[in-house]
């Protein structure tokens, strides 16, 4: 199983399989895509924030339901606040029955987050720690409000506390990336810090994992748009949780008090209610204080008060979900480190050709120094044509199984095609007259050069093309075929560079296509070949 670094990645792959394999399926006359018994994995839980686009996700609902859940409240009236479609969940209008929050803190008079916690800190290798929040008693009864989330559980290993969540249904949109993956990371972060462990991997399990065809275009739009890039790549801090157990009720109840403050009088100085003395914690009400207060605030305002801020990724999170009312916000960014991730993200596929054909250089530079002539030494027949031969045939299967050309695996594919073409074209023109293919004075042997490889590749334009992918591919083999067929025929070296500039060409439109059809594919391979 694929594991995801963040939310971000796991959210943008999910939704990826559900367009591609997954079954379409009718419930309660809504259509969707569905994959049963779907696990997916989150390397680093506490990344918490996303940065997709498309997904226009509101953080400080994310974070004011977190708080309500571990606060172990159900009434919706404060978290109609934050979230105004509560009530659609709710079966009286004033609470929400299935709400994790009583379940998890006061279920029979169990606190299940102490519960857990004293255990672990108990027996470092339990197999017991298990937080149930689906109750037979309560939830075969019709409802509006029947929890998706059943079970959490817990395990510490080398120091790592795991955690793993089985769920009944999840909506990958609204649930796992809404607020699942965002409330269980900070319950996840706090219990770790309660027992003295590092935190681990984040595991979901669901039975049905799914997409509503309401976001089946955002979604595609969202996957193709991805650029791969995470504020923590940049120097961007986290805000860590650091509250002592016997601590943290009442800075729990003080985090509240100082929220009523701000809900009195939002149009006050962020910070001005004072603080709870836990980074993560007051992360939350600065959060909480933008939402409501950015309508009387204004633009400049909203900036100002931004501008105070540390480079953090909630604050990151701010400038990227405000920006989207506030047009003109991402251009007074003053923390620099959240100015080069914004700046990355902004960046356009054109504006980063020039760094991908950067990338491609050394890659080539490498696998040369490394390899030296052997993808010709045997020459045509034996080492040249079969090298494309087997790109052209992985990308026959890519495209006939729809798997990879819309991820590194394509793309990676498409640039050994070209880098192997234009070697193949050099090797060519060392028997024609000197100037045929590059400058007369260009270093000999023609195809065992790196500059001579560089300048090729400095005239491809890469534009992006309008064609179908499947006519490009098709036109790649019936170039390639006739490549081949020249060679076995004993062609001139003219007319075989004639046709192998033809698969050039074809080769460059395919790699344009993929260049600029997934940022996440190109910001991966620029980052890969560019890094030190």
């Amino acid at each position: 199983m694929p594991s995801n670094r963040n939310i971000s990645f796991a959210l943008v792959r999910s939704v990826q399989e559900l367009l591609l394999d997954g079954a379409d399926v009718v419930v309660k006359g809504r259509q969707t895509k569905e994959l049963i018994a779907k696990r997916t994995q989150l390397e680093r839980p506490l990344e918490r924030y996303l940065f997709t686009p498309k997904r226009h996700n509101h953080i400080a609902a994310q974070f004011a339901e977190s708080m309500w859940v571990l606060a172990g409240r159900n009434d919706i009236a404060w978290l109609t606040k934050y979230l105004p479609r509560a009530p659609l969940f709710s079966d009286d209008g004033e609470t929400w029955r299935g709400a994790y929050g009583p379940r998890l803190r006061r279920w029979g008079g169990v606190d299940q987050i102490d519960a857990v916690r004293r255990l672990l800190l108990a027996d470092r290798t339990s197999r017991q720690g298990v937080m149930a929040l689906f109750d037979p008693a309560q939830d075969y009864e019709p409802s509006k409000d029947i929890p998706c989330n059943n079970w959490l559980g817990w395990i510490i290993r080398d120091n790592r506390l795991q955690m793993c969540a089985a769920l009944r249904s999840n909506d990958v949109w609204w649930g796992f990336s809404g607020v699942n993956a965002f409330e269980w990371s900070i319950l996840h972060e706090m219990l770790a810090y309660w027992v003295n462990a590092e935190v681990g991997h984040a595991d979901y399990l669901a039975m049905s994992f799914h997409l509503y065809s309401d976001h089946f275009d955002r979604g595609g739009q969202m996957v193709t748009g991805f650029q791969g890039l995470s504020p923590y790549d940049f120097g961007v801090e986290r805000a860590a949780f650091a509250t002592r157990w016997e601590e943290f009720q009442p800075r729990l109840d003080r985090w509240f008090a100082l929220e009523a403050e701000i809900s009195a009088r939002p149009d006050a100085q962020l910070g001005s209610f004072g603080r709870v003395g836990d980074a993560l914690l007051d992360s939350g009400l600065t959060l909480a204080h933008v939402a409501q207060a950015h309508t009387l605030w204004g633009k400049d305002r909203l900036a100002d008060e931004l501008a105070q801020l540390p480079a953090c990724d909630y604050v990151a999170a701010l400038y990227e979900e405000w920006a989207r009312t506030y047009p003109g916000l991402l251009e007074t960014v003053r923390q620099p480190a959240i100015a080069d991730f914004l700046a990355a993200r902004s960046r356009s596929s054109a504006d980063m050709v020039g760094d991908f054909k950067v990338a491609v250089k050394k890659l080539h530079a490498e696998k040369d120094r490394a390899y030296g002539g052997a993808w010709k030494k045997r020459g045509e027949l034996v080492s040249i044509q079969p090298n494309i031969a087997r790109k052209v045939d992985r990308l026959d299967t890519l495209a006939a199984t729809g798997a990879g050309l819309t991820d590194e695996t394509g793309l990676d594919t498409a640039v050994d095609l070209l880098v192997y073409v234009e070697k193949y074209r050099l090797f060519l023109a060392e028997q024609l007259p000197p100037g045929t293919l590059v400058p007369a004075d260009a270093p000999i042997p023609l195809s065992s050069s790196e500059q001579n490889f560089d300048t090729l590749l400095d005239r491809l334009e890469l534009k992006p093309s309008c064609r179908p992918l499947k006519d490009i591919i098709r036109d790649v083999n019936a170039a390639f075929d006739a490549c081949w067929h020249g060679a076995e025929d004993g062609e001139t070296a003219e007319q075989k560079l004639k046709l192998a500039t033809t698969l050039s060409g074809y080769s460059a439109e395919l790699l344009a296509m993929l260049v600029h059809s997934n940022r996440q594919a190109l910001t991966a391979f620029v980052q890969s070949g560019t890094s030190a």
